[in-house]
This record gives C-alpha cells, sequence and structure tokens, in this order.
C-alpha cells in the first residue's frame, strides 16, 4: 500500500474504482430489482457504459454486459433508452380511456419492434413483455426512485458497518509544542515547533492542565512520546522538566479591519501576555479572561501587554459596545497558549481518539440516523449558502475528477490509519449524494421522469413521448455541459479539504 501513500494521482484512480463504480452499479441495481418487481421488461445491465466490451451473462431475459466506458453502469428496460422513451407516438386522445395498457395500440417505432422481437428469441412469453410505459404511473415511480433509494440502503449499511468497527471516542488529550527557545529542556533533541505530546511517561493525559501539573510534579527524567508534525509518526524523547509556575498567552491570528485591534496596531502574530498590566493566568482559560475584560470596559480603555519579536509592547484599545456580529468588542481572532517558566509555550491540539465498536441494534440505529443527519444537511444547503453560513466554495459542486480526488485522499489517510473507516464514510457519503442528485426534478434525471410520470397521474393521461423524449434530451445536453466545465474547474482548481 505504501505505493498510494507517495502517488496522490495513482491514489484518485483507485479510489474512483473503489468509491464512485460500485455506488453507480448499486444505483443501477436498484433500478433493475424494482424492474423485476412491478414487471418491466429489461434487456441489458451494464457495467460501463458503451461501446460493448463483452456479454458476460444471461439471467432470465436480461443480459449482464460488460462495457468500454468505466463510469458506471445502467439498465436498459423495453421502450426506452438512457435518456427517453423510444416510444415516439403522441399520447391517446382525450377521450381514450385511461389504463395501465394505454400505450400498447400506439405506433411504436422501429426500435421497439426490434427489442420486443429480441426479447420473444430469449424465450419471454408475450404477455410478460412489459415496457416502461406500460405499468401505471405509481408502480414507474417506484422504479425510477429505486436507484436513490438503493443507494441510501447502502449508506445506511456502511455506517452500521462503521459503528460495528468503532465510532471515535476521546480518550486523551494532546499538547502541541508552540514556541520553543534555545537552552529549553527540548534542546538535543529532534522536538520541533509543531510536534505533538501525547503521553507522559507511557500515559494518556486529560489536558493542559493536567499535562503541566504532571511536568510539575515530576522528580526527575520524564520519557514523553511525541508525533511529529511532518512525518505524523510517533517517537520517544526523555527530558528533566524543571517548572516553577504557568501563565497564559494568546497568539493573534486574524484582524478585523477597522476594529479597535486593528486601529491600535496590534498585527497578526502578536503575543497577548497581559491585561491591563496583569498576566493572563495559566490556570484557567485565557480566550475567556480577555473577552470578559473586553465586555467589562465596553466603551472605555484596557491595556493590551504584546509581545512583538523581541519587543514586549503596551497597546490601548476601547472595545466596542456593539460589535459587528461575529467581530467581538475588540475585533481579532485569537487562540490560546500556555507558557511554563522555562519559556516553551504550549497550545491545545486535536484530541486523541480511540474507535469504539457499538452493538449490532446501536449501530444500525446510527446507521439510519446518520443518513438522515446527512440528507438533512443536503436540503438546507441552499439555504446555508443564502444566508452565508457557508461560501460559495465550501458548496461548490464537485465532479468525477473531483469526488476522485477528493476519495484519494482518504483512502491514503485510511490507510495510514490502519482503518478503512474514512474510505467507507466517504463512500456512504457519496452514496447519498448520488441518490439525493439523481432525485432532483431535472430532465433526464430520475427525478424529472418522476415528475413526467406524477403529471400523468394527476391529469389521468400520458405527456406525448415525442415530447417527454426531447426534454430529456434537452436535460441531458444541458448537465453534460455542466459536467464538463465542472470536470474542467475540478483539474485546473482542486478541491483541497481542509
Amino acid at each position: 500500500m505504501e505505493f498510494l501513500l507517495n502517488n496522490n494521482f495513482l491514489a484518485a484512480v483507485v479510489a474512483f474504482g473503489l468509491v464512485l463504480i460500485p455506488v453507480i452499479i448499486i444505483h443501477e441495481l436498484g433500478h433493475y430489482f424494482a424492474a423485476k418487481l412491478v414487471g418491466i421488461s429489461v434487456l441489458e445491465f451494464g457495467i460501463g457504459f458503451p461501446p460493448r466490451v463483452i456479454k458476460l451473462f444471461r439471467i432470465g431475459e436480461t443480459d449482464f454486459t460488460l462495457n468500454l466506458l468505466p463510469i458506471g453502469g445502467f439498465v436498459r428496460p423495453l421502450g426506452e433508452d438512457m435518456i427517453g422513451p423510444q416510444n415516439t407516438a403522441d399520447a391517446p386522445p382525450e377521450d381514450e380511456p385511461y389504463g395501465g395498457e394505454k400505450r400498447k395500440n400506439t405506433p411504436v417505432d422501429q426500435d421497439y419492434l426490434n427489442e420486443r422481437e429480441e426479447l420473444l428469441q430469449r424465450g419471454v412469453a408475450p404477455d410478460k413483455i412489459k415496457t416502461v410505459n406500460d405499468v401505471k404511473p405509481l408502480p414507474r415511480i417506484f422504479f425510477m426512485v429505486a436507484g436513490a433509494l438503493a443507494n441510501f440502503a447502502t449508506a445506511i449499511v456502511l455506517f452500521a458497518v462503521i459503528a460495528l468497527i468503532g465510532l471515535p471516542q476521546v480518550v486523551g488529550a494532546r499538547v502541541q509544542v508552540a514556541h520553543l527557545p534555545a537552552g529549553s529542556i527540548f534542546d538535543g533533541t529532534p522536538v520541533v515547533v509543531g510536534d505533538a505530546i501525547e503521553l507522559v511517561d507511557g500515559e494518556l493525559f486529560s489536558g493542559m492542565n493536567d499535562f503541566i501539573q504532571r511536568l510539575q510534579a515530576a522528580q526527575g527524567p520524564v520519557t514523553l512520546t511525541m508525533r511529529s508534525v511532518e512525518t505524523r509518526e510517533n517517537y520517544t524523547v526523555t527530558v528533566t522538566p524543571s517548572i516553577q509556575g504557568v501563565l497564559g498567552a494568546l497568539f493573534v491570528t486574524t484582524i478585523a479591519s477597522g476594529s479597535p485591534a486593528d486601529e491600535a496596531g496590534v498585527v497578526p502574530g502578536d503575543i497577548i501576555i497581559g491585561v491591563n498590566r496583569e498576566r493572563l493566568p495559566g490556570d484557567s482559560d485565557p480566550v475567556r479572561v480577555l473577552q470578559e475584560a473586553g465586555a467589562a470596559a465596553a466603551g472605555r480603555t484596557i491595556l493590551l501587554t504584546v509581545v512583538r519579536g523581541n519587543e514586549t509592547l503596551e497597546i490601548e484599545l476601547s472595545p466596542r459596545v456593539n460589535p459587528p456580529p461575529g467581530e467581538g468588542r475588540i475585533g481579532l481572532a485569537i487562540s490560546a497558549q500556555f507558557a511554563t517558566s522555562d519559556g516553551i509555550r504550549y497550545v491545545n491540539s486535536a484530541p486523541q481518539e480511540k474507535l469504539i465498536p457499538l452493538p449490532a441494534g446501536e449501530a444500525i440505529q446510527y446507521g439510519f440516523q446518520r443518513t438522515g443527519e446527512i440528507l438533512q444537511l443536503i436540503i438546507t444547503l441552499p439555504g446555508q449558502l443564502i444566508s452565508g453560513a457557508i461560501s460559495p466554495e465550501e458548496a461548490r459542486p464537485v465532479s468525477v475528477v473531483g469526488i476522485s480526488q477528493i476519495g484519494g485522499n482518504f483512502l491514503q489517510e485510511s490507510i495510514r490509519q490502519g482503518s478503512p473507516v474514512l474510505i467507507l464514510n466517504f463512500v456512504a457519503m457519496v452514496s447519498i449524494f448520488l441518490g439525493f442528485t439523481n432525485l432532483l426534478p431535472l430532465p433526464a434525471l430520475d427525478g424529472g421522469r418522476v415528475l413526467f410520470a406524477l403529471v400523468e397521474l394527476v391529469r389521468g393521461r400520458p405527456v406525448a413521448p415525442a415530447l417527454e423524449s426531447r426534454v430529456h434530451w434537452f436535460g441531458f445536453l444541458i448537465l453534460l455541459l455542466l459536467g464538463l466545465i465542472v470536470i474542467v474547474y475540478d483539474i485546473v482548481n482542486p478541491f483541497v479539504l481542509r
């Protein structure tokens, strides 16, 4: 598996085969089994898209084929191609009674006659031959939505499998080295800024305070298990801590334009170590301390003690009474740091997690719950985009190229972790997105076909097949054009996981 870790392109290709092809084939299997349930004749179940390479086998009247273009699969029911119905006749006259056999006596094209003759040669009884449009609207709708239902069911199963493997639960904290002065206890060790401490003398710790207390209580050398920021590999170092105390600090990441902090001259990279000439405490949250000080002094002035490079500055500013949403009274984004008496600054990092398996019943429940959560997220996505809760870049559509790239990243991380959970989770999400997208009421998609069936159900007679076919063909061309645009965009501007 090492070759996949060092080759992003190859990982993306493998992810394409592991993610997209299976979920599309499962989608088409949903259509196939639904067709068998409602009596629709299926001539072909294709793996990949034509041209055909080989016929694999035949089950009943259906040929299972392998095709040249490895981008999914298709089901070819009688009387319908992959875009629209082949029957080009107009709908029955207004005075013709509506019924399940409404289209059998209308003129049909040669393709339909050829397909019907082919089914007869395969041994199908004449009374068992049915096109999609020979069944009533409700069974037809079931046939059309069955692909999406199969995708949703797949996601439920995959999430349940993930829960059986184990869901992540926090088992301990992780502390990262944020500043490493010369002469520290880490001199002569491979520790660099960004490396994280996971164990103290082989034991987990619950948080920053617990970590500091263990160093303070040490009567001699301690062994720290580190995780390298560069290689992500673990290593150990033995140091002798000498800590008399710990103080809080705040690292300034960004400044809001026109805010009190901006006007007072605070810049990104500054480290706030005191408020009103009092040092930030190390035994509580420094962020909360600054927020409370800003609220108490709203409309008046406070004094910040700031370290900038080798200088210590005092900066005076006036917190706002009514700050803009999301900016705070002072107008800066900060992260808490904790400085020990030897000059090292530490910051809380991502907690350590362990996969805890769920019982079978709870795992199945989790599968339904997680699938429902993702569907709800997809449905609310337009509203979040309009409200500004998410950016257009975060909500951008992703092509098969982008999905393969993202899948490659998840595949590589799954290999690194030695667990299939990440890639299985991604497959489940792609399956949900595929199912939902196909239900959108757009021409050429399953949802567009459902829309025509609903119109037929309401008005009591079908839309003219020729009109429906033209609509689906037009929709197919539009979707194809949009798909090509998104593919080009994904190649020029690859989707980056954050």
